[in-house]
């Protein structure tokens, strides 16, 4: 017992995270027999309590082992995912070797979040030394998932430079690694030509921002020199820091690393490389430009003024696909915008079906009469088929598109209209009636429930305590409910017939309704035959006297 306290107190001094070999001593101690330095035997009737302590030296060893197990893991880039609390959560994303970081804020009892840890699992040792891995429990960490204004879960961020941004990208493995790599990777790529830049800005998401600047040049720098980078790395640094627009640009594009890929044209390129990016009437700039870039949809020139608030601005307006595949990772996200959705629901089965619907959305997305006032999206019907139900989506209707207004939870559906510019021109000539979203009714008991789980385990001891108190209370206190035996009795003790028992306890007997018209039966048989046995008697009695 004293072993194991032994435990717990140094397992609370490591704030819940023992290492291996903090673990292995901690075991060894309670398994070995421990130095008795002194011994008591204390009789109390015919019982014997041995006390033994372990030895004062042993405990400070496993204590100075755990302490330096703790300090291994600050300072090293982690492998595994991290349990993160109040007490740590500072030191941990403060600590150098792991300045990025994705953050899950969960509660043990989420179907989602139990999906998502062997994710992260797999995904943490790949990201060692590029992105660290830590989870939250909101059932115990209460105050600092407040803080983060955690309303769902699992809510993922992630964290770099000192701020937290929610992450809106794929939960799976690869998006999880592709992501890590990414944002542990220069925010800033260099490409040559308009070829390069398509394979290195959208090989892993579907919009990039590019700058060129034909001034920008190799520029003396004493703080790049200075830095512990590599000679190619300072020659780019170099580059982006030479003129006032790439300068802007690399802010904007460390900032922002995750909402979009990032590339510097070099001052070679070719004009005619250039030309590429404009076209279906795209005007070319005379001088530098930033712009956005999406494979299929033409280019998009930021005219603004050059500063860091006004480009960051442009950024999050324009870092969405021109039609983006909803899922359960993004919908808030993107539902959030400003902006009513326009949904279009597919059959992964129908891939000919699909993908001409598809086309028919970009080509809406890109040239239509009401481009701007829509966000276009994608879902999988087959996938989402509950979630689209609620919308009148049926699957033998698919593909099929309808609008939905998220804040307002309000939709716009209607099977018989065809084609996405004439459902869109039909929604907003009022042709097609809005309807409210039905919202997910709560009881009393879900409401129960919930609070129940919120403040678990408290909850769970309240509902012990509660029986506890009920079962004292009803307790009969007037004696024991069997009575022992008085003195000479020979029967066994607990012979008692269960009339006489419910009789002790108070409780009335009561007779079934069949078992009465038994004994009714029963009752008037017996009377029967003993009028007949008196008949008999009488009939004797007078042949007699005859």
């Amino acid at each position: 017992f004293f072993g194991m306290k032994i435990f717990f107190c140094i397992l609370h001094s490591c704030d819940g995270q023992p290492s291996l070999a903090g673990l292995a001593i901690v075991c060894w101690i309670l398994v070995l027999p421990p130095s008795p330095l002194s011994s008591k035997v204390h009789k109390e009737g015919q019982q014997k309590i041995m006390i033994s302590r372990l030895s004062t030296r042993t405990v400070l060893i496993a204590a100075a082992a755990f302490a330096g197990a703790r300090a291994t893991e600050i300072g090293k880039p982690h492998s595994a995912v991290i349990p993160l609390t109040t007490k740590n959560f500072d030191d941990y994303l403060a600590d150098p070797a792991n300045g990025l970081w994705l953050l899950k804020f969960y509660a043990p009892w989420c179907g989602h979040c139990k999906s998502l840890a062997p994710v992260l699992d797999k995904v943490a040792p790949h990201l060692a030394g590029k992105m660290a891995v830590g989870k939250i429990d909101c059932t115990v960490e209460k105050s600092l998932c407040k803080k983060f204004n955690v309303r769902g879960y699992p809510t993922v961020k992630y964290y770099r430079d000192g701020t937290f941004e929610d992450y809106h990208l794929g939960r799976d493995a690869d998006s999880i690694i592709s992501f890590g790599e990414k944002m542990s990777s220069r925010a800033v790529q260099i490409v040559p030509n308009y070829k390069e830049a398509k394979q290195k800005l959208l090989n892993k998401l579907p919009v990039a921002f590019l700058v060129y600047d034909p001034d920008v040049g190799s520029v003396e720098n004493s703080a790049i020199d200075a830095s512990g980078a590599t000679e190619e790395e300072k020659q780019i640094e170099k580059l982006i820091q030479s003129t006032e627009r790439t300068r802007i640009f690399g802010q904007v594009a460390r900032k922002l690393q995750a909402e979009g890929s990032f590339g510097l044209l070099s001052p070679d390129t070719a004009k005619e490389e250039i030309e590429q990016f404009f076209v279906d009437g795209a005007e070319f700039p005379s001088g530098g430009f930033i712009a956005r870039i999406e494979d299929g949809v033409p280019i998009k020139t930021f005219y603004g003024e050059v500063t860091s608030n006004s480009f960051v601005e442009f950024v999050k307006e324009n870092n969405l696909p021109v039609v983006i595949e909803l899922g359960g990772h993004n919908f808030r996200f993107v539902g959030r915008r400003g902006k009513p959705l326009a949904i279009g629901v597919y059959d992964p089965e129908e891939e000919a079906k699909t993908d001409k619907f598809r086309q028919e959305m970009k080509n809406y997305a890109i040239k239509g009469a009401h481009k701007d006032e829509y966000i276009f999206g994608t879902m999988d019907g087959k996938k989402w088929d509950k979630f689209v139900a609620q919308f009148s989506i049926m699957k033998q209707s698919l593909p099929e598109l309808f609008v939905l207004d998220v804040p307002d939870r309000t939709y716009w559906q209607d099977s018989s209209v065809f084609g996405v510019s004439e459902f869109i021109r039909a929604v907003k000539n009022g042709e097609v009636e809005s309807r409210e979203q039905e919202g997910k009714k709560k009881g009393p008991l879900d409401e129960f429930l919930q609070l129940f789980v919120d403040y678990m385990p408290w909850s769970l001891l309240a509902m012990f305590t509660l029986f506890g108190v009920t079962f004292y209370l009803f307790l009969p206190s007037d004696g024991p409910l069997i009575p022992p035996p008085t003195s000479g009795e020979t029967q066994p003790r607990f012979k008692v017939s269960g009339a006489e028992l419910l009789d002790q306890l108070g409780l009335k007997v009561l007779e079934d309704d069949d078992d009465k018209n038994v004994a009714d039966q029963q009752k008037n048989k017996s009377d029967t035959e003993s009028m007949e046995k008196e008949n008999v008697e009488v009939e004797a009695e007078s042949k007699k006297d005859k």
